[in-house]
This record gives structure tokens, C-alpha cells and sequence, in this order.
């Protein structure tokens, strides 16, 4: 029986999944108004494809309204188009979706709009749309992806709490989770990079005859290879050094033909959409885009991409609000199997050498990412939700942790303790630092220094939560979202606490505090206050976001207001709680002019809200 079959599957990793599945299926983050132009702008190629047969958005911009990041382009008939300026792969993804969905709208209730019908009507076909998009094109890709990279790890340790520590990083724990939720390509960019990676690298370690590597492998590999380049045009040297990869293992006759068609069937579908709409299957639309700003800027270089400089290598890193290992402090442990590599490579076994020299292949593919990533002149490229241009990051990194952490566990039974509770103490951090703060909105501005204690968690205290699938069958209160939310936490909880018949206790409660210690390291830098050197807000914007939130008027605010307002002086105890929650969302100043108008003092009676 292969490793990773059904029916060797441990009850706690279905359990796991079970629980990881919501908040990957159930939550929707979403404003119109100011929705994310990444996604818009792909939604509105995919609308573009499907009903107009073209990649011209111009009628869809006519009936949804405009959206940033397109480029205006002069068409062979001498006029002006809207084109998406980002890589069509995502665009690509939500075509049979799109299409379906547009064949049985009614069933959701909605109808394709025209350009005579109302606002209302045309924004609900949006929301929709993009709902239905994110689910089956980017969601539902996205969880199998989760499901594949376990059973994947199998093949590199049998410990079930490295390996769902390691799922947990790198799918919940980073931007991947939050970046899942929305129909554009930053998590899909981890799936293309890593399934191409991870095809290769599985064939080369437990398949010693090149002869037997299958052939439909390789041409999966060869597809996410070239899919890499056309999700992100700064995935080029990732591709690149992919695709080496790629034919050192697929080299035999057959094998190479089947990965090489594989990435051409990704680079003839760039070339097409490039050609189509920019006049040129070699070029980009990036200097062509609407804002002139950012046209002269995709001018330089190599449209736009740089040398890499100190600011962008440090910034996409390190802050506690934005960097990668900043916001998940987990993924420095992929570092250790650099190290670890060195010893590997002596081994007698050859799946543990080809270990070693697949260490060396994704450090150097990740070397390729940041030195894409940093070229940018635009690297941290707006509003965003951690290192968005290393979205192809975390599973690499957590492959490396694994390495390393397997590694060290085999020295014995307190080795594997001390291993265990690392890696899930530092997963769960990432799950609040940065997974929590997705499934509240999953697009922050630049100057949000701390965004699990200054935007999430006041915003969460007062009710203000992302849509959920509920709506759809009339379940309209915030309920189902602290469901979701309870469900991620207990995935990210399974792997710090899962125990074999075989681990002893003194060293299943080494594991715990080594658990929460490590828990507690990587989560303090969250908890701080921003140094005066940091550039942004140093205080709490919470209030900011009630003021058009999305859905409006199902929050704690609104009916604690309500309650205040229903009874006004005949029960001062009401603005005093509403006062209260005011203040644990950094609303003072509200909470000082409601307090007032409680016409009398606090009495005993009236305890204060304990969260």
C-alpha cells in the first residue's frame, strides 16, 4: 500500500481537515465601495471572456463601474480599451466557473445586469460573482492543495504533528489563508510553485529509474512551472529555476516532451493573452497602465523591476505587520535545513541525500522569489495582507522546517518533544498574527503597524466580521463566522496536542511547554506597542473601518447602540457598556460622549463588559 493512502490517513488529520475546510470555504471579506482592484480587475477579464468573448473590459466597466489596475490601450480599430494589466492565469481559472454560474444565477437569486439596471442590482451581481469565483477557482484549489502537501510530507516523516504543524504554517498561519478568500493569484502562485517543485522533487527521491518517473507527472510539473510566470510576472526567475529542476528530473525522452508541453501549454496562453490585448505576445501591459504615475515607473528596467535594494529585502522580511517572517514567525525554521543539509548529504540512504539536495533547489527557487519580489520598485505594492509578492513562500519554507524538524526528532524521545512543540507553538502564532486577521478583511492599508491587536481583534470584540456562506440560506447574524474562527484555532490546535499511544507523559508535557513557550515568543511581537521609529499608525484605526463596514448593522455596536438609544436615560447602564466596547475598539472620544449621555453616574449595578 502506497504511503499516504486513504486508509492510512490517522483520524486526526481527516479531523484536521474537517476544521481547516471552513474557514477556508466559509467566509467572505468583502467591501464593494473599495473591494481590492487585484481582484476586480480579474473579475472583470473573466465577465469579459464569458459574456463579450474578448479580453477588452470596456463594457464591463461600463455596466460595474471602474476599478484600478488596468491599462488603456489602442486597439487595432483606433480606440482606447480597459485591459487587466495583472498575469491572466487567474483570469483564466474562473472561465468554466464563470460561465456556469452565469447559466444559473437564479438559483442565488440574482440576475446578469444591463447597463440600464440600478446600482443595486449590478453591485449584488459583482459581490456575487466574486463570491463564486473565490470558491471554485481560487478556495476549493487552494484546500486540495493543503490536503495533497500533508500526504506529500508523508513521504518525508511519518510524525503526524510535524506534518499538520507544517499545513498549519504554511496554509493557515501566513497570507495564504487570507489571500485564498479572494479570486486573485498570490496563494494560487504557492499551489503552481510548489506542485511543480514538489511533482519533481517526489519523482527524483523515491523513484531511483528515470525511466519509471511518470510521464502525467512531468507534464503537471511543466504546467505550474509556466503557470508560475503567468499568475505573477515577478515569478519569472522562480519559473525559471523551475524549470531547470524540472528537466534535470523528466529527462528521459518521454518525460521531458510531457513536461516541456506541459509549460508550453501555460506559455502559449500568455503569449495569446499578451498579444490580444497589448499588440505584443512578449510584452506586459505594465507600461501601459492608467495611472501615468505607475506607467513611468513600469518604465524603468524591466518594467519596473530593478536592482533589489536593502529597503525592499528588509521590509518584505521582517516587520511584525507586514514582513513574511514577521507575521509568521514559523517559517524561520525552514532555515535550519540548510544546516541540516550538510549532514544529510552523508547519509548512506538515498532518499535522505536527495533530501539534501532538494534543500539546495528551494533555497535557491526562493533566492529567485525575493530577488523578484525586491527588484519592484512598487514591492510592497499598496494595500495588502502580509509579504503579498511572496505568496509562493510558505510551502517551501515549511517543507524545510519539516526537514530540519524530522531530522532533529529522530535524535530520541525528548528531541522529538522539543521538536513537536516548536513547530506547533510558532504555527499557532502565524494562525493569529496573520490567519485571524484574513478571516476579519483580508486587504489593510500600508500604514497598519499591528493588525491582529490594533485592527483584529477590536473589530472582532465589537462584531464587525466578514460575510459567511450562511447568508446564503438566510443565516444573517455574525454566529457562523465565530464558528469558522473556533474551527481554525482548533486545526491549528490539533497538531500542539495530538498524542500516540507511545509518548510517554513526561515527555508529551515537555512538549506542551516547549509549546507554549514558543507559542508565547512568537505571538509578544503582536502584542507590542510600535516603536516611535516604526512609520505608520501607532494607534488603533478600528473606528475608522465601522463607519462603512460590510455587512452593516449586524455588529454588537449597532445593537448595544440601539438598546442605548430605546431607553435612553431610564437605563444609564446601557451607554456606559456601549461606552465600554467603544473603548476596547479604540473609540474614545465616542465613548466620552455616549458615557454623557447617561444622565447619571455609574452605579454598582452595572458591571463592565469583560470583553
Amino acid at each position: 500500500m502506497r504511503s499516504g493512502s486513504l486508509k492510512k490517513t490517522p483520524r486526526s488529520v481527516r479531523i484536521y481537515f474537517v476544521l481547516a475546510f471552513l474557514p477556508l470555504f466559509f467566509v467572505f471579506p468583502y467591501f464593494g465601495p473599495t473591494n481590492n482592484p487585484n481582484e476586480n480587475t480579474r473579475t472583470f477579464m473573466t465577465m469579459a471572456i464569458v459574456e463579450d468573448h474578448t479580453f477588452q473590459l470596456d463594457k464591463i466597466v461600463t455596466r460595474q463601474g471602474w476599478t484600478n489596475d488596468m491599462a488603456r490601450v489602442k486597439g487595432r480599430d483606433g480606440e482606447m480599451h480597459w485591459h487587466c494589466v495583472k498575469g491572466p492565469g487567474t483570469g483564466y481559472l474562473g472561465v468554466p466557473v464563470y460561465f456556469v454560474y452565469s447559466k444559473i444565477s437564479w438559483v442565488f437569486g440574482t440576475v446578469m445586469p444591463t447597463e440600464a439596471s440600478t446600482p443595486e442590482l449590478r453591485m449584488q451581481w459583482l459581490r456575487m460573482t466574486t463570491w463564486v469565483l473565490r470558491i471554485f477557482s481560487v478556495q476549493l484549489p487552494c484546500f486540495l492543495f493543503l490536503v495533497w502537501f500533508e500526504r506529500y510530507l508523508r513521504t518525508v516523516t511519518r510524525d503526524v504533528p510535524l506534518r499538520l504543524a507544517a499545513v498549519t504554517a504554511a496554509g493557515l498561519g501566513t497570507n495564504y489563508l487570507g489571500y485564498a478568500n479572494m479570486y486573485v493569484s498570490h496563494s494560487v502562485f504557492a499551489v503552481a510553485a510548489f506542485l511543480s517543485f514538489g511533482l519533481a522533487e517526489r519523482a527524483l527521491r523515491l523513484e531511483p529509474d528515470a525511466k519509471k518517473r511518470r510521464a502525467f507527472h512531468a507534464f503537471l510539473a511543466g504546467v505550474c512551472a509556466g503557470w508560475v510566470t503567468m499568475l505573477e510576472y515577478h515569478g519569472l526567475p522562480l519559473s525559471i529555476l523551475l524549470a531547470f529542476f524540472g528537466f534535470f528530473v523528466f529527462y528521459r525522452p518521454l518525460r521531458l516532451l510531457s513536461y516541456c508541453t506541459g509549460g508550453l501549454v501555460t506559455i502559449l496562453l500568455q503569449m495569446f493573452y499578451q498579444w490580444r490585448s497589448f499588440g505584443n505576445p512578449l510584452t506586459p501591459g505594465h507600461t501601459m497602465v492608467e495611472n501615468p504615475l505607475w506607467a513611468e515607473e513600469h518604465k524603468k528596467g524591466l518594467y519596473g523591476a530593478i536592482t533589489p535594494t536593502k529597503e525592499a529585502l528588509v521590509g518584505l522580511s521582517l516587520p511584525v505587520g507586514s514582513g513574511f517572517f514577521g507575521m509568521s514567525p514559523y517559517m524561520w525554521l525552514g532555515f535550519l535545513a540548510i544546516p541540516v543539509a550538510f549532514f544529510l548529504f552523508w547519509s548512506s540512504v538515498r532518499r535522505t541525500r536527495i533530501l539534501a539536495y532538494s534543500t539546495v533547489i528551494w533555497v535557491a527557487c526562493m533566492a529567485a522569489l525575493w530577488f523578484g519580489a525586491c527588484s519592484a520598485i512598487e514591492w510592497r505594492a499598496g494595500w495588502t495582507l502580509g509579504a503579498r509578492r511572496l505568496g509562493a513562500a510558505p510551502p517551501f519554507f515549511a517543507f524545510g522546517a519539516v526537514v530540519a524538524l524530522s531530522w532533529f526528532a529522530r535524535r530520541g524521545e525528548f528531541h522529538r518533544a522539543l521538536a513537536r512543540g516548536l513547530a506547533a507553538g510558532l504555527a499557532l502564532s502565524g494562525v493569529l498574527a496573520v490567519g485571524i486577521v484574513g478571516l476579519v478583511y483580508n486587504t489593510l492599508p500600508e500604514t497598519q503597524l499591528r493588525p491582529f491587536m490594533y485592527f483584529a481583534v477590536p473589530l472582532i470584540q465589537g462584531g464587525f466580521v466578514a460575510h459567511h456562506i450562511g447568508e446564503w440560506v438566510g443565516w444573517k447574524d455574525t454566529t457562523l463566522w465565530y464558528i469558522v474562527a473556533l474551527a481554525l484555532l482548533g486545526a491549528a490546535l490539533i497538531p500542539a496536542f495530538i498524542s500516540s499511544k507511545r509518548e510517554r507523559v513526561l515527555f508529551y508535557l515537555a512538549r506542551v511547554v516547549t509549546f507554549v513557550f514558543a507559542f508565547a515568543c512568537g505571538i509578544y511581537p503582536q502584542l507590542t506597542t510600535p516603536g516611535v521609529d516604526e512609520l505608520g499608525d501607532h494607534a488603533s484605526t478600528a473606528g475608522l473601518w465601522t463607519v462603512a463596514w460590510e455587512p452593516s448593522g449586524r455588529d454588537r455596536l449597532t445593537e448595544m447602540r440601539t438598546d442605548a438609544e430605546r431607553y435612553g436615560t431610564r437605563r444609564p447602564c446601557a451607554w456606559y457598556r456601549l461606552a465600554d466596547l467603544e473603548r476596547m475598539m479604540h473609540m474614545e472620544a465616542v465613548a466620552v460622549m455616549d458615557e454623557r449621555k447617561a444622565g447619571a453616574a455609574r452605579s454598582d449595578n452595572c458591571p463592565k463588559l469583560p470583553f
